[in-house]
């Protein structure tokens, strides 16, 4: 028995560093397997932040788009801006022309009017030419008109 606690103890002292050694080497796994996660989960922010950066961007350019959008909008409002106002200009200055040529045509197809009854003629057909042509018509008449002083 004697020999049996010897060598029990014998083969304890060879044994207990290896015991020593096997709870070293498990403590050193349990860092690396630490160490591996913290890599992982710093891999992981690092394509958190490459996502962000690449939505960020594509934000960033969406807003480009847009903004160069709105100052193209403005442009061609301010051109047809200024083309509306021109027209609203050319339409005001149009209207008293218009009315000016008007009361022209009533007056010369009246001077017609009076100088047919006064030559006692009767050819309302120089009124309605008067009316229709403006001054060319009253033009057109008194150098007929004149012709036939001559002739007379």
């Amino acid at each position: 028995m004697a020999k049996r606690s010897i060598l029990l103890i014998t083969l304890l002292f060879v044994l207990y560093p290896l015991v020593g050694f096997c709870q070293e080497a498990d403590e050193v796994c349990e860092q690396l397997e630490a160490a591996e996660k913290q890599l992982e989960l710093r891999r992981i922010q690092l394509e958190f932040q490459e996502i962000e950066a690449k939505v960020d961007f594509r934000m960033q350019m969406q807003e480009l788009e847009l903004e160069e959008r709105r100052i193209e909008l403005e442009h061609q409002r301010e051109k047809t801006g200024h083309t509306s106002q021109r027209k609203l200009r050319h339409k005001r200055c149009a209207f008293p022309f218009i009315m000016l040529c008007f009361v022209v045509h009533i007056l010369a197809a009246i001077w017609v009017y009076q100088d047919i009854r006064k030559r006692k003629t009767e050819s309302g057909i120089w009124i309605i030419i008067a009316l229709l042509a403006g001054l060319l018509g009253v033009l057109v008449y008194a150098i007929v008109r004149l012709g036939n002083n001559r002739q007379t």
